[in-house]
């Protein structure tokens, strides 16, 4: 399996390394959160954990087969998550 981090991914200024970071140390995931926007694109999965600084970080994720996770999105956590993940834990 290979960690596949698209440029759009990047552009809130968090890293691979914070990507894994979070992923490793995931506080939530969510598989098919939501309905692709991409034709022929797997629904995508959200994770929710914290950067390497401690900040938490939404990265949203897509599998493109056989076997590789694609890192689409990554930002500082926003609120409509925060509250999906403190419900998880309710």
């Amino acid at each position: 399996m290979a960690i596949v981090f698209l440029e759009s991914a990047g552009k809130h200024g968090f890293t691979e390394d914070d990507v894994i970071h979070a992923m490793t140390d995931k506080r939530l995931v969510r598989s098919q959160f939501d309905h692709s926007r991409a034709a022929m694109k797997a629904d995508p999965t959200l994770w929710i954990g914290p950067a390497c600084d401690g900040r938490l970080i939404e990265v949203m994720t897509y599998v493109d087969p056989p076997r590789d996770v694609v890192v689409f999105h990554c930002m500082a956590l926003r609120d409509k998550f925060r509250i999906l993940m403190e419900g998880e834990r309710s």
